[in-house]
């Protein structure tokens, strides 16, 4: 089966971290065959750009006619353009083949440095404009191709406004330079404005989130995703690129196009906090996790909204933590509304305490019990044997059974299991931090 292929006509960046070389990295991420059209080399890394280097005119043009020739090109966008040599030339070419690109009008780097000549914004209006399919433009080179200073959402959707009535078909006004809590994207079709809200991550400048996200918009319509679908999934997944990207120069960090750990499309900017707190645990806990602590039946790790009153209001694993012979693996995704079995346990627990949100279950056996008394936990139990038969949910009524018995909420509640049930020990904590504060002070014990 071919693949979809998109092309990016766009400049190289030596740091790998923008450019061409983001948009390969974004079109591999979604399965894409991506192909490109280099306009020009920039001796760069991330903390500066040194020099600019334009291809010639005819070798530009060359690189376009040839892939054309070879591939059936599902999508196009363009990068770094530099001046209005190659905007006329790239127009021509879009007429030639028919295609209408994602335009990112790359005007300046992260880092400050200047990436266009003069007058490019009037050149982009006068040939390239009425033949984009979306304008992906940052709030300051949606200011300097509409003439208007842009603080706030209300002076986005104007400059949508300006922007449309130069010909354009759609406009996507990136929100991160907005003096906001949260990046606020604005996409307007001419018609209806939508908006895309994540929280920003702070101390993160990360390069080349431009390049990786309009590339990631083309990727989803050569996948046959609408505008509005393409730009609210490559939304999600560049902020999960950032929040898991890196540092690996002197200067701005880049995105983590490897990134594991993809928001997942359903999750609402209000609940992105708790998802980000157990993204992190999980991944903490693989470092410190002894095999021996797995369950047969494996494991999850749960955390609750505040005032969680269901199985909705619960992140998990959307599947188990399982063991190997040599490693501990994690199979499923990190989503609310998907565990019923270690959820059971945080709801009941809450309507005890409501501070205790998240729970992790371990490997029962008397060494275990015997290390978190010995790290000084307070220990609950119940004992399968004295359930009622009209008992909906086992771990509710145990978990309460517990609470009831001691008359306070323990770190720990254990119970030795019964006729196919395995035994367990659950750890209780505020947040998934204090879980795994509680889990290496029993680690600890093991070591002395």
């Amino acid at each position: 089966m071919l693949k979809k292929v998109a092309l990016s006509i766009a400049g190289s960046d030596s740091s790998s971290g923008a450019g061409v070389q983001a948009d390969l990295k974004s079109f591999a991420f979604l399965g894409i065959h991506g192909v490109t059209a280099l306009t020009c080399i920039t001796s760069q890394n991330t903390a500066q750009v040194k020099k600019i280097h334009k291809l010639p005119l005819e070798l530009i043009e060359s690189q376009i006619d040839v892939l054309f020739d070879d591939f059936e090109i599902t999508a196009v966008k363009t990068g770094m353009l530099f001046d209005d040599e190659i905007i006329q030339m790239v127009s021509k070419k879009i007429e030639e083949y028919n295609f209408k690109p994602v335009v990112d009008p790359v005007m300046v780097a992260t880092s400050g440095d200047v990436l266009s000549q003069r007058n490019l914004a009037e050149s982009f209006k006068k040939h390239l404009f009425s033949k984009t399919l979306i304008l992906t433009a940052n709030i300051p080179e949606a200011s300097i191709l509409s003439g208007f200073e842009i603080k706030t959402i209300n002076d986005v959707k104007k400059t949508c406004k300006k922007l449309h009535s130069f010909g354009l078909n759609s406009i996507l006004i990136k929100g991160g330079h907005l003096d906001t809590n949260d990046a606020i994207d604005v996409l307007y079709d001419g018609k209806k404005f939508f908006n895309f809200s994540l929280p920003k991550i702070p101390n993160k400048k990360a390069h080349g989130s431009g390049c990786s996200l309009s590339a990631l918009i083309t990727g989803y319509l050569a996948h046959g995703e609408s505008p509005v679908e393409a730009v609210r999934k490559a939304k999600y997944i560049v902020w999960s690129m950032i929040n898991d990207g890196y540092q690996p120069g002197k200067g701005a960090d880049v995105l983590n196009h490897n990134c594991k750990k993809i928001l997942l499309f359903n999750i609402s900017k209000n609940n992105v906090d708790i998802w980000v707190e157990l993204k992190d645990a999980v991944e903490q806990l693989f470092l410190l996790l002894p095999i021996r602590f797995v369950p047969e039946v494996g494991m999850n790790f749960t955390y609750a909204l505040e005032n969680a009153k269901s199985f909705d209001d619960i992140c998990a694993i959307d599947g188990r933590i399982i063991k190997t012979q040599k490693t501990v693996k994690v199979f499923g995704d990190i989503n609310f509304g998907v565990s019923k079995h270690v959820a059971s346990i945080v709801l009941a627990v809450m309507s005890f305490d409501k501070n205790k949100r998240s729970v992790l279950n371990i490997r029962y056996s008397k060494d275990n019990l015997i290390m978190c008394k010995k790290a000084g936990l307070s220990i609950g139990f119940f004992d399968r044997e004295h359930e009622p038969k009209t008992t909906i949910s086992t771990m509710e009524w145990g978990t309460k059974q517990a609470i009831n018995n001691l008359g306070y909420v323990p770190d720990i509640i254990y119970d030795k299991g019964g006729i196919g049930k395995e035994p367990m020990i659950r750890i209780l904590g505020n947040n998934p931090k204090d879980v795994l504060f509680k889990l290496k002070s029993i680690l600890k014990i093991k070591k002395k």
